[in-house]
């Protein structure tokens, strides 16, 4: 395939493949900045720092919430167009995306700073962890407007046919965090402040060399006047694409409330911080089937426009046999060596008894997500955002928070992480369903 990136006709697999493996890689190098602060925190500054950082989870979900939203939906429009030929409309959506974003981080910071307590209060902070908590939150929030415009940045990069950029675009940063985590945190002592800086420097450097591949001309939208005219009915179809993605992450942030305030009612700040391991784990644990569904929605999006839905299905199936099998290895490996994998969060005795269990128990259905998170993408990339609202909603809100209420009162602790896999599987078989419904409404026979 040459730059112009041919989607309808070239072949399939090794499309999905060209596209998926570095967005998979590139959503490890995000991983990376969730995950390297707590590595260095836990190690070298003990369980209630560590539940500090574990209590602004919440935090990291509302900033990527937002830039998700213009970045996915953005994306998804840019990706419909470039299959319709409209070279205007593909540089309109760019800039009412990141005129959106720009506007929307700005404000949440500004929201963030001014109520900082109270927040932090309905976070579930701990008395014990309060005072990491608060200086992470503080210097983090200041980060918020450079990881959405990031987000934009990549994504318009991929959809573009230049995923490898997009890896480096995310790459920067997270090698950045890593080497100023070390400097920080190990070297100079400074704790949760060091990781904060860290993971904000990062940020800063990845949205300046995104912003320079875009204002370079080294992706498909052209800057020009006309491009950043706010439009707000392009701006609506912006938001209702990526919408799915904004409840996405802001139900993971109201999850990790949930999840903080039934650990500390059934245990204490341990129980919180095998949930930051669990919870960082489980984003290494998907990044593959994450990596594929962002892979496959230029390819669908550029198709479906197209009109080839046959094509647009043939992806969603070899797609989502990849990232199953995928999947298996990583979640393998989670299950087989549990105690290797917690030891790398400083986990103590006590962390290690209460997290094993937890963790085989939360992962024990994990490759279904594969499907259920292609499923989701689907649906935004074919500018039907509904279905994956509705799967959304039903596994991580309606199945996911009742369940981690209820389950405790049966099994104590460990019920807390029976809830996902049980919500996961209820998800699978509603997205089943709306696939194949849509796939008949398409036309398309099962021979693809």
């Amino acid at each position: 395939m040459n730059e112009t990136n041919d989607f309808s006709t070239g072949k399939l697999f090794p499309m999905i493949l060209k596209y998926s493996i570095p967005a998979a890689i590139s959503l490890l190098i995000t991983a990376i900045y969730n995950i390297v602060d707590r590595i260095f925190v836990g190690n070298f500054n003990g369980i209630s720092a560590l539940a500090g950082l574990s209590i602004c989870f919440p935090l990291s979900y509302m900033m990527m919430a937002f830039g998700l939203t213009c970045s996915a939906g953005g994306s998804s429009l840019f990706s419909l167009f470039a299959g319709q030929g409209e070279q205007k409309n593909m540089n309109r959506t760019f800039g009412n995306a990141l005129i959106l974003v720009a506007v929307s981080e700005i404000l949440l910071s500004v929201l963030l700073i001014l109520f900082a307590n109270p927040i932090l209060k309905i976070f579930g902070v701990t008395e014990t962890a309060y005072e990491y908590a608060f200086e992470y939150y503080r210097i983090v929030t200041l980060g918020c407007l450079f990881q959405g415009l990031t987000q934009v940045f990549c994504d318009f990069v991929r959809v573009s046919g230049k995923p490898v950029l997009e890896m480096c675009v995310t790459g920067i940063g997270a090698v950045t965090n890593i080497i100023l985590d070390a400097v920080f945190v190990a070297v100079l002592g400074w704790g949760v402040t060091g990781a904060a800086w860290a993971t904000v420097i990062g940020q800063l450097l990845s949205a300046l060399f995104g912003a320079y591949l875009i204002f370079k001309g080294y992706t498909k939208v052209e800057i020009e006047r006309e491009t950043f005219s706010f439009d707000f009915e392009l701006s609506g179809k912006i938001i209702s694409c990526g919408f799915a993605f904004w409840i996405a992450q802001m139900a993971m942030g109201l999850i990790s409330l949930v999840y903080n305030s039934q650990l500390g009612k059934y245990g204490s700040d341990t129980a919180i911080s095998v949930y930051a391991a669990v919870a960082s784990i489980m984003t290494f644990v998907i990044m593959p089937a994450s990596g594929i569904s962002q892979g496959i929605q230029p390819i669908v999006g550029n198709n479906f426009g197209a009109k080839k839905y046959r094509r647009v299905m043939a992806t969603l199936y070899q797609a989502s046999a990849f990232s199953v099998g995928v999947t298996c290895i990583i979640w393998l490996i989670v299950m087989f060596f549990p105690e290797a994998i917690l030891c790398a969060f400083g986990a103590s005795e006590e962390m290690l008894e209460l997290g094993v269990t937890g963790l085989r128990t939360n992962f024990c259905i994990t490759p279904v997500l594969g499907f259920v998170m292609l499923a989701t993408t689907f649906f935004q990339s074919i500018a039907k955002p509904v279905p994956s609202i509705v799967i959304t909603c039903l596994r991580q809100i309606l199945f996911l928070i009742p369940f981690i209420y209820i389950f405790p009162k049966l099994w104590g602790i460990n019920g807390i992480f029976v809830a996902q896999p049980v919500s996961d599987a209820l998800a699978l078989l509603l997205s089943i369903a709306l696939v194949y419904r849509e796939q008949r409404n398409l036309g398309v026979g099962r021979d693809l």
